[in-house]
């Protein structure tokens, strides 16, 4: 079965606006590329995804090990996927992997546990903590189902993929399940001692410190 992620890309310089009370511009850019690089790193060692496509507009950073689909304007995440669908490359595959760039905690075994075993015809949905948003989506065939993300997501996820398929399985991952969107999550990352990018990033700048004062 021929795997492909995707990870839509926010323009880094409006990245994680909701972290404005905590964090510079400056900042919250740099704290978006170093989880995005995270996930990218984590994406990579797994051997069944043929190829990572980060989507996204003309400000996306380029990553090694990965592919661009660019974008006119960031028009939002489900318009991303929606473009990406439309290459060939994509489109091909047996499947897609939908990825957020701000779950920097992920494990490569907790991927392998999410993509095993997916049938021609199945759908996988992991998500977020507070069991509301939506952090990984698998979709076989890549347009089984139109994604909904943005409030609510996983609920209606959910619902239209029991409504069109028969298999369809949802998937509970701590490091999937922990996004960065708010200063709460923000602090609760920073007391998380891990070895990742972004918790280096924090720790040497000072911004752990600061927010765990």
């Amino acid at each position: 079965m021929i795997i492909t992620a995707l990870v839509p890309v926010k323009n880094l310089d409006d990245a994680k606006s909701r972290l404005a009370n905590v964090l510079s511009a400056n900042e919250r850019r740099m704290l978006a590329d170093f989880m995005l690089s995270d996930v990218i790193e984590v994406i990579l060692k797994i051997s069944n995804i043929e190829r990572v496509f980060l989507v996204g507009d003309k400000q996306l950073p380029r990553k090694p090990g990965t592919f661009i689909i660019q974008e006119e304007f960031n028009n939002g995440y489900n318009e991303a996927i929606s473009f990406a669908l439309e290459d060939e490359r994509v489109a091909s595959s047996d499947a897609i992997l939908i990825l957020p760039g701000d779950i920097p905690l992920i494990t490569a075994e907790e991927i392998k546990n999410f993509i095993a075993n997916v049938p021609k015809d199945g759908v996988r949905i992991a998500p977020d903590r507070d069991q509301e948003g939506t952090n990984a989506l698998l979709l076989a065939p890549p347009t089984q189902i139109k994604t909904q993300f943005g409030k609510l997501s996983y609920s209606k996820h959910l619902e239209l993929a029991e409504k069109c398929c028969s298999n369809v399985k949802v998937i509970d991952s701590d490091g999937i399940a922990f996004d960065i969107d708010t200063p709460e999550d923000l602090r609760d990352f920073c007391e998380k001692i891990n070895f990742t990018e972004t918790y280096k990033f924090l720790e040497s700048s000072g911004i752990a410190a600061r927010l765990l004062s």
